[in-house]
């Protein structure tokens, strides 16, 4: 009997030393998304086999990808289901690390809860490993301001229109202020970022200058703001910190079209007074989308 368990005991160590040969974790920053908001989901997969592993696609599924459920189990099917990768070896005991923005994989736009999980196929021994399963939520904000303008000249898109929108979008801490630029008439969505903290009882500074790019000057905290420079296919120009010790900076646009920022001073991210509020750093930047 002691020789029989001795044996089970060894078979059963075996078997969950298989099971978990490959360890998979999946992370994003927060469970709630604003629709169109790029969502970066990162795959964390722990080689924990004692040799080498190779992953490779086979010949009719990738090895790396995702399953990602609504709340009446429907899978959301992928956007290419021809999506393929380069082989990728991972050598023992190494973890690898892959961040993608989840929504240019799958269509995740629609309003509502999704469950999410992470899927590794090792092609070579025929199994497939999954992550712990995550919640995220799809909702949208509230429009705080809006303008359709035209694309100029000498400019991707001229001649067509983009309809600029800045939203508020409530996370679990505080309110932030986004940003959307899309071409309705073509249905393209070129941005849905977020530009930071929106003090709610103080409505955003917002200028168009000559080319029709879009300038927005909000409150962040005392004495802080934000100054973000939009283009209109979805290009983040610029955005600076900025301080005032008196009164409240303003965007001014004069007669020949040109926005200025008055009576505020721009801050570098590296300061030491960014370094003491706390403000936004390059690398706390968003992620662009691409086009749908």
């Amino acid at each position: 009997m002691r020789r029989f368990l001795l044996i089970l005991a060894i078979l059963l160590v075996c078997a969950q030393q298989l099971q978990a040969q490959l360890l998979i974790g999946l992370t994003v920053k927060r469970k709630f998304f604003m629709m169109y908001e790029p969502i970066l989901a990162t795959v964390t997969v722990k080689n924990l086999a004692g040799r080498d592993i190779t992953l490779s696609d086979s010949a009719t599924q990738s090895w790396f990808g995702f399953q990602i459920t609504r709340p009446d189990g429907q899978l959301v099917p992928p956007l290419n289901p021809d999506y393929k990768l380069s082989p990728l070896t991972i050598p023992a005991g190494q973890t690898l690390k892959r961040s993608v923005v989840l929504n240019t994989l799958f269509p995740v736009r629609d309003l509502g809860p999704y469950r999410v999980r992470a899927t590794i196929f090792d092609a070579a021994n025929e199994k497939y490993y999954q992550s712990p399963h995550i919640d995220l939520e799809i909702s949208e904000g509230k429009t705080v301001w809006q303008e359709t303008v035209g694309v100029p000249a000498g400019v991707s898109g001229a001649g067509g229109t983009r309809k600029l929108s800045l939203l508020s979008f409530r996370q679990a801490d505080y309110s932030y202020l986004y940003v959307r630029v899309e071409d309705t008439d073509a249905s393209i969505i070129y941005m849905t970022l977020p530009l930071g903290k929106l003090m709610a009882s103080i409505e955003p500074d917002v200028q168009i200058d000559l080319q029709n790019t879009l300038h927005v000057l909000q409150v962040a905290g005392p004495k802080t703001y934000l100054y973000s420079h939009i283009g209109l296919n979805g290009e983040l120009l610029a955005q600076n910190n900025v301080y005032s010790t008196n009164a409240r900076p303003v965007l001014r646009r004069d007669k020949s079209g040109m926005v200025a920022l008055v009576g505020g001073e721009l801050q570098d991210p590296s300061s030491a007074f960014a370094k003491e509020k706390g403000v936004n750093k390059l690398s706390d930047r968003p992620v662009l989308i691409p086009k749908e």
